[in-house]
């Protein structure tokens, strides 16, 4: 499986004692560069037959999710509007401190809950898995960490699985990582990038449990809690909440 920072969330269990199906619920890094035994292992054994991508127009252009067949592919740019929506690697190097990209990280966390663009397309994103019901839909961003992270962590705080393993996995994004962010650090390097520029990017690829921790925050203060969340931003209502339940809980 050459697939960076992948995993299937099956297996979590909820505060009720459910676990959350295998082969419906897969996270990733983008879908670049596959072979041919992974794109057959996705099919095969996870199931996959929706892959969510949650990147942004010039991402996509620069490196376009492969192929494969049998499998239905979205875009759901969810930075559309945001003014966090220009990060790419090289804005990240050039913010230069780590303070500006601690800063940085944050403002894309609170706009990941607040921004009506990411609103209406977390909502879509929900919508995607509750009607996938004959097989896993596999979701990502370019490093499958924040605007996935949080996609995560939003699915199973529907579903009610607790605060630890949800932040656990989130943080496995580190481990997961680590060769794809040496090899990206080693490409700035090369590229000439001084050492705090390389040390803010260090930063930028890395996950801290404060920023989701600040996405929780600021939606429980904005909504009272995730179910008013979804209600009432993200036109995810009871019904749907229900559905989603019966689609990912064993």
């Amino acid at each position: 499986m050459n697939i960076t920072n992948f995993r299937d969330l099956g297996g979590m269990r909820t505060i009720h004692g459910n676990r959350v199906r295998p082969h419906r619920f897969i996270r990733s890094g983008q879908l670049v560069g596959l072979d041919e035994d992974t794109k057959k292992e996705l099919v095969d054994r996870y199931q996959v037959t929706q892959v969510v991508d949650f990147r942004r127009p010039f991402e996509i252009r620069e490196s376009p999710d492969d192929k494969i067949d049998g499998v239905t592919f979205t875009n759901i740019d969810l930075l559309e509007q945001s003014g966090t929506n220009g990060a790419s690697l090289d804005d990240f190097a050039s913010l230069g401190s780590a303070d500006q990209v601690n800063g940085h990280m944050l403002n894309v966390y609170h706009d990941l809950v607040m921004n009506p663009a990411a609103q209406q397309g977390y909502g879509r994103f929900l919508r995607i898995v509750v009607d996938n019901t004959q097989g896993a839909t596999l979701f990502h961003c370019f490093a499958g960490k924040d605007r996935t992270g949080f996609a995560a962590a939003l699915v199973l705080w529907l579903l009610e699985v607790d605060d630890d393993q949800i932040f656990a996995d989130y943080l496995k994004t580190n481990q997961e990582r680590v060769t794809a962010n040496n090899q990206l650090l080693d490409h700035f390097r090369a590229k000439g990038f001084d050492l705090d520029s390389l040390n803010a990017l260090e930063i930028a690829l890395c996950v801290k449990k404060e920023y989701l921790t600040h996405a929780q925050q600021t939606m429980i203060e904005a909504y009272g809690d995730v179910f008013t969340y979804a209600s009432q931003a993200l036109g995810f209502g009871a019904d749907r909440l229900d559905a989603l339940r019966r689609n990912l809980l064993e």
